[in-house]
């Protein structure tokens, strides 16, 4: 009975790493999209606005201008 406990712990050992892997590989996948979409708006508005113009406004949006 004491072999049975111990596999069965084994087996909702195994189920809950492979949950683990599937959670941080969505995480990966996720947070690599918000990257990727970052870069897009920044490449967007470099090209709408100058690095000059870009620059302008990120100091008057953190100074209050």
């Amino acid at each position: 009975m004491n072999v049975t406990a111990k596999t069965t712990t084994t087996v909702q050992t195994h189920e809950q790493d492979s949950v683990a892997q599937v959670g941080i590989g969505l995480i990966g996948i996720l947070s690599a999209m918000i990257g990727i979409w970052g870069v897009a708006c920044l490449i967007s508005g470099i090209s709408q606005y100058g690095i000059v113009g870009m620059i302008k406004g990120w100091v008057s949006a953190v100074l209050g201008g």
